[in-house]
């Protein structure tokens, strides 16, 4: 299925953070002061995943008939349907299901909607459905578990666009999501082209430092952190790359 494109700006962001690993933006947000932005116990359904976007939240909670009237009046359908509808190229749902496990949130049939869309991905502290068939898909998924059951068994959506908890994560609506194998880590948008810039940096650096490791000369402690002799010898393979 083809996805539209990211409009411009995003698109730019996008494709220098979709170059780095999620470590090394833990490292740099961790040194900005954004130290738990990793959202660990939520792993990829697929390998070999790489996605980037932009929060598009959700939350549900524990059933009961009298919020589940209120979740009717307010969401028609669903809450599933309002947010797949409203989606954006580049949206990747970000949904607090609470850990609950007991019932799955989506399937393969709203999430071909979703990808027609334009979203890049989902991340879901609770069970997905349809395993296999999503899977074939391709769509970046990221789920606590998976479970045969429709969603109304155990949760139901009460809301969207809100700031939600994912695995003690803080998700704001509009934050930039990077994932690949090891899992996903939460970007705050108003970081994302610093985070950008210094994880290239970063990346280049350390490559630089295993080339050096690889070479047999220095032993680990003067190359990793690199003493001042190596930082030279880097600033001078930096000029000579540019020559």
């Amino acid at each position: 299925m083809h996805a539209p494109s990211v409009n411009p700006d995003d698109k730019r962001i996008f494709d220098k953070l979709s170059t780095l690993c999620i470590d090394t933006v833990s490292g740099i947000l961790m040194g900005m002061g954004y130290p738990d932005q990793y959202i660990t116990n939520i792993p990829p359904i697929t390998t070999d995943v790489k996605m980037i976007g932009r929060a598009r939240t959700m939350r549900y909670l524990p059933i009961r008939p009298d919020l589940t009237e209120i979740a009717k009046g307010n969401f028609p359908f669903s809450l599933t349907h309002r947010v797949v509808e409203d989606t954006q190229p580049g949206d990747i749902l970000m949904v607090d299901a609470g850990g609950c496990t007991e019932s799955g949130f989506i399937g393969d049939v709203i999430v071909s909607r979703f990808i027609v869309k334009g979203g890049a991905g989902i991340v879901m502290d609770g069970a997905i459905r349809d395993l296999t068939e999503l899977r074939r898909m391709g769509l970046p998924i990221f789920t606590k578990g998976v479970h045969a059951a429709v969603c109304q068994r155990r949760l139901v959506g009460v809301d969207h666009n809100a700031i939600i908890k994912l695995s003690d994560v803080s998700v704001i609506p509009g934050d930039i999501i990077l994932g690949d194998d090891e899992g996903t880590i939460v970007i705050p948008s108003s970081l994302a082209e610093q985070v950008a810039e210094k994880g290239i940096d970063t990346e280049h650096r350390e490559a630089y430092l295993r080339k050096v490791i690889e070479e047999g000369q220095r032993p680990i402690h003067e190359v990793y952190p690199p003493n001042e002799e190596v930082l030279k010898a880097y600033e001078a393979y930096k000029r000579q790359e540019l020559q």
